[in-house]
Parts: structure tokens; C-alpha cells; sequence
């Protein structure tokens, strides 16, 4: 028999313990909206995603690159940061603004979840556009698997919850697998909101937060499952994220 893989779920960044991430591959989940935007800014064509914590690193990073290379984006509260040249909405990031540039990238939640994940054996930034694709590279995979969702502010996120549930639902199918109560947690969030997922987005606090400010658009666009068939990855010195992989052999969505 062979031996069964972990698959762990962290609902939120501080949860997944160091010396666990390290001997695993890390799945990183912001549906709303990095690891959506980074998934977007890659397909359009930059060249890599540089995550910050903070505000004033991420302008201090862009300061010291090459003027013209670099685009400075990032929310906090949900809107623009001051001076930046985009925010953190999907639909904004077009070949048009980013081709061949870098994007230094500071987020309240997602860019966080990134940077904490920073000493894992291999990390992959996931959303529902390109679900399938991050899949196909945890078919791959024999190392166990953290699923770290970024949340909101501390709190436990509804959108990043079942994106979770949607890649333990894949891995389980895979067969060998160890969930923690997490994953199962996740799991069934996916089986109750699954088949609607629009509107559990919509549902969300994420989701209503977005709306609030204006930003039904983003949560359309965080809905389109499978848009894209490439996965970023996280490389470390300096830290980036850039496209790890590309292609996918079916959707593995089953909703």
C-alpha cells in the first residue's frame, strides 16, 4: 500500500507552523483579490510579482529598480494606496499596463500569506482562475501539501475557505490522502457553496466589502474559473513570484 500525503488547510497564515511549511509544497489562496491579481498580471505579461508586507517596503523596493521597469500596486482597506500606480483589482492588470514590467504588489492580507510562505519547499499561488492548473501540478506532487487561505484582517474568509475545499476535493479524489480537520472543514464548505459560486462570493464579507467600495467587477472576475492554465510560483532571492508552470490536461472542476 502506498503511503498516504498529508494535505493540510490553514484558514489563516498565522495557523501554518514554519517547520511544517518547510518540508512541504504551500498553496497560497487570496480569492479576493492578490492571488487573483497575480494570476491576472502574469497572464498579461509581466515579467514577475514582487510581494510586500508593507507600505513603505514596497515603495522603498520600487524606488531601487529601474525607472520605467516597474509598476508599484496594492490596496489597503480595500482602495488604491496613495501614489500607486494600480490597486489590487483583477481587470486592471492588462497586457496594455504590464507587459514586460515588474509589479511590486503590497496587499492587506494576501501579500502576507505570501511572505509567510516564503520558507516552503515549493510555493504556488492559486485562485479559482486557475484552479485546474494549480491541480495538475499537485497531481504532480508527492511532498504534502499546506493550503494557507490569507483571510481578512485575522478573520476566517469564506471565498478562501472554498477554494480550498475545491483542492482538497481534487487531491482526495487523487486517493492517499491524510486530511486534517481544516482540510475536512474546507472540504465541506466547497460541497455547501460549490455549486454557486458567484454568489458565494458575493456572500462573502470579502464579497460585500468589494461591493461597498464599488467593486462587483473584481468578484465577476474572481469567479471565472479556469480562465487561465498558468501557475505562478514563489522564487526566493529576491523574493517574486513568476510563472512556475503552464498548460493543464482537463478542468478538474466538478461543480
Amino acid at each position: 500500500m502506498a503511503e498516504e500525503r498529508d494535505v493540510y488547510v490553514y484558514l489563516l497564515p498565522e495557523l501554518a507552523p514554519p517547520e511544517q511549511l518547510r518540508q512541504a509544497v504551500a498553496v497560497v489562496v487570496d480569492v479576493l483579490r492578490a492571488t487573483t491579481s497575480i494570476v491576472h498580471a502574469l497572464a498579461a505579461g509581466c515579467t514577475a510579482v514582487l510581494p510586500c508586507a508593507e507600505v513603505d517596503e514596497a515603495r522603498t523596493l520600487s524606488g531601487s529598480l529601474p525607472a520605467g521597469r516597474v509598476l508599484l500596486a496594492g490596496e489597503r482597506g480595500g482602495l488604491p494606496v496613495p501614489g500607486f500606480d494600480l490597486g489590487n483589482s483583477p481587470r486592471r492588470f492588462t497586457p496594455r499596463a504590464c507587459r514586460g514590467l515588474s509589479v511590486v504588489l503590497t496587499t492587506t492580507n494576501g501579500t502576507r500569506a505570501l511572505v509567510r510562505c516564503a520558507s516552503a519547499a515549493r510555493t504556488l499561488v492559486a485562485a479559482f482562475v486557475n484552479y485546474s492548473a494549480v491541480c495538475e501540478q499537485l497531481r504532480h506532487e508527492t511532498r504534502p501539501v499546506c493550503i494557507v487561505c490569507a483571510g481578512t484582517e485575522g478573520d476566517v474568509t469564506l471565498e478562501d475557505t472554498l477554494l480550498a475545499g475545491a483542492l482538497v476535493d481534487f487531491l482526495y479524489d487523487l486517493g492517499g490522502v491524510r486530511l486534517n480537520d481544516g482540510a475536512r472543514l474546507a472540504w465541506d464548505c466547497f460541497d455547501t457553496h460549490g455549486c454557486c459560486l458567484q454568489g458565494a462570493l458575493e456572500l462573502s464579507q470579502g464579497g460585500r466589502n468589494l461591493k461597498g467600495l464599488g467593486f462587483e467587477e473584481d468578484i465577476q472576475a474572481a469567479a471565472k474559473v479556469d480562465e487561465f492554465a498558468l501557475v505562478p510560483e514563489l522564487r526566493p532571492g529576491p523574493l517574486r513570484v513568476e510563472v512556475g508552470a503552464v498548460g493543464i490536461a482537463k478542468s478538474y472542476w466538478t461543480k
